[in-house]
């Protein structure tokens, strides 16, 4: 009967022992995947603090974070997409009401083809000034409204840019191969994207201004 007693006891102290082993390697396991992910989130912190640096105060993190996103994806390079939005939507130190408003932060113009495409909310209409011939005039027309500032800056990756127009131009092919913001302003400018005829000079012009080639990495 003692013995019996000894070896029941000597069991249940094996089973505590396996399960306290258990027990310390899952909270070991743990403990390594919580200090990772605490690791990761410093360094992606870190990293989205350093892209922002020196930038305008209206350019947000989810703009740098979508226009990196879209680069990884489509390969257009993100230093020309923030360019751009401060060069269509900025004004007097903030964005413009149709960025503000509307989401709209390239001033895409709206076609029926875009109806129904992700974020889109629908046409909006707002006075632009544009050139022509050297000439700049005050004309009303149809723009795309957005969801988001993220949803814009995905549509002019995934919709916008993907026309033929864009796509099959050999500056920006090149621009996307090299992953050079300089080529892809030209590359736009090459393609029609504005009727400013120094809209690739601006732009690399606002790359320089606030160092933008350093989201092309």
């Amino acid at each position: 009967m003692l013995t019996s007693v000894h070896d029941a006891i000597s069991a249940v102290g094996t089973l505590v022992g396996h399960f306290s082993k258990r027990v310390m390697l899952a909270f070991v396991a743990a403990l390594v995947l919580a200090v990772g992910a605490i690791g990761t989130a410093v360094t992606t912190e870190a990293r989205i603090q350093a892209d922002l640096d020196g930038l305008p105060s209206y350019i947000t993190e989810d703009m740098v974070s979508e226009a990196r996103s879209m680069q990884a994806h489509y390969g257009h390079p993100a230093g020309c997409t923030i360019a751009q939005i401060i060069a269509e939507s900025s004004y007097q130190g903030d964005l413009s009401q149709l960025a503000k408003e509307d989401h709209n932060l390239f001033g895409m113009k709206w076609a029926n083809s875009f109806a129904g495409c992700d974020g889109v909310v629908g046409p909006t209409n707002w006075d632009t000034n544009e050139e022509y011939d050297g000439q700049y005039v005050q004309i009303n027309d149809a723009f795309i409204e957005f969801e988001s500032d993220k949803a814009c800056i995905k549509f002019r990756s995934a919709v916008f840019l993907q026309a033929s127009t864009y796509a099959d131009n050999a500056l920006i092919q090149q621009a996307i191969a090299e992953r050079s913001s300089t080529l892809m302003a030209q590359g736009l400018q090459d393609a029609g994207w504005a009727t400013d005829s120094s809209y690739a000079n601006k732009l690399i012009a606002i790359m320089d201004q606030y160092d933008l080639y350093r989201l092309d990495i």
